[in-house]
């Protein structure tokens, strides 16, 4: 059984944000595949994406592998490193790639307590407004440093990632039906 979060269970969620530190590598990848994802289950939940700071672009790396993970080439390229402004805060539901971007979310965004979270939170089936889970266990490790080998690694993590997120999205939507 899934737990819903209290905040959320009156409401459908209809759109989700992806956060990062610079919207170029773990949100923006998390916001594309688990889109991809959610289009292939047959769901409409939106997905976007923003950094804590404004970024430049998605690697030719990561651009390479999205492509070959089947993310349409028009999405990537349309993808452009955006700063979490007021769309990204109307989201129904913000996934944050690391525990303190949380609270730095919160601290000048304070409107949307109740809907922030972890990627890993939400995938382990925790609420909001009691997410307990350990720095380490929420990190998405990011690829800043790491061989290609490892980035790709990292890349396919993060596949795995955006697969268990839309697929908790769809067992949240067909849970209310």
């Amino acid at each position: 059984m899934t737990i819903m979060p209290d905040s959320l269970k009156d409401k459908p969620i209809e759109s989700v944000a992806f956060v990062c530190q610079w919207n170029e590598g773990r949100s923006a990848h998390l916001e594309l595949s688990t889109r991809r994802r959610l289009r292939e289950l047959g769901s409409y939940v939106r997905t976007i994406s923003a950094g804590i700071n404004n970024g430049d672009a998605i690697s030719p790396l990561r651009r390479m592998f999205l492509l070959r993970a089947g993310v349409p080439l028009v999405e990537i390229d349309a993808h452009k490193p955006t700063e979490f402004g007021p769309e990204h805060a109307k989201a129904d539901l913000i996934l944050v790639a690391e525990l303190p971007m949380e609270d730095t979310l919160l601290a000048e965004w304070p409107e949307i307590e109740g809907k922030v979270m972890t990627v890993r939170g939400f995938i382990r089936g925790f609420m909001p407004e009691d997410e307990s889970i350990s720095e380490d266990e929420a990190r998405i490790e990011d690829t800043y440093g790491h061989t290609d080998e490892e980035k790709l690694l990292l890349y396919s993590e993060l596949e795995t990632l955006a697969e268990q997120v839309a697929l908790r999205l769809v067992e949240i939507a067909e849970g209310r039906k």
